[in-house]
């Protein structure tokens, strides 16, 4: 069985950190942070095993009752750590099976979109530039068929995202990013596809009205109902002509 990182090996770790610094307060700064790296790593690794409980229909009543305790209070003690995931996490545990190439390569995308405006985690608005970066997929289209300017959304939506200072290294999946993911789930069902692609996640996004996305694209005149119709005739114009 690995090993737990010792004492020593902590050490060895606050000293290549602070190796141009042998001074003993300095150093503890630097264990500060070698210490929250550690939690950080830690909450990790517990919102990871939520999400595959989850994966396997385990409510938060369930984890609750396998731990004592009120489905509240396990929400509680591990919300905070499930939202803690990454894009990298989350593929792992198998959350993105069924999406599409082009719907992995937009997750990626609203990751570097997150990273060069400095924020702390993916945003909702984030995942929109993911898409809008596609001209070429359904979602786009599906824009465009509502008589909406793809270019006037994104520079639109630029305008009202956020800046911060910096990313950190693990960025994780905000709270309105994963509603969105969530809401492209239940638009799958509702179309009874069996994948999740791009016109999905659009759809997704448009379940929320008072966030920075899907505020934006109501603005526009993107609705989910027509949203939704536009997806449709797009497939099944792409279905006629394959048959043809």
């Amino acid at each position: 069985m690995p090993q737990l990182p010792d004492l020593a090996d902590l050490l060895s770790i606050v000293e290549e950190r602070s190796a141009d610094d042998t001074d003993h307060l300095s150093r503890l700064t630097v264990a500060e942070g070698v210490l929250s790296d550690l939690e950080k790593v830690g909450d990790r690794l517990l919102g990871y095993l939520v999400e595959l409980a989850r994966a396997e229909g385990c409510s938060w009543a369930d984890i609750g009752d396998h731990l004592g305790i009120s489905r509240q209070a396990a929400q509680q003690r591990y919300g905070r750590r499930w939202s803690s995931l990454t894009i990298a996490d989350l593929a792992k545990s198998g959350a993105f099976e069924r999406y599409t190439g082009r719907a992995k390569e937009t997750l990626e995308r609203a990751e570097a979109h997150a990273r060069r405006l400095g924020r702390p985690s993916i945003e909702a608005g984030h995942v929109l530039l993911g898409i809008l970066d596609d001209p070429d997929t359904l979602a786009v289209r599906a824009i465009a068929a509502q008589d909406a300017d793809p270019a006037a959304v994104r520079e639109g939506l630029e305008r009202r995202l956020p800046t911060g200072p910096g990313s950190p290294a693990a960025l994780s999946v905000g709270a309105d990013a994963r509603r969105a993911l969530t809401a492209a789930l239940t638009e799958t069902a509702e179309l009874r596809h069996n994948y999740i692609g791009t016109e999905h996640m659009l759809l997704g996004l448009l379940h929320d009205r008072s966030g920075v996305a899907g505020k934006l694209l109501w603005e526009h005149g993107i609705a989910l109902d027509p949203t939704r119709a536009a997806v449709r005739a797009a497939l099944e114009a792409f279905l006629r002509a394959r048959e043809a």
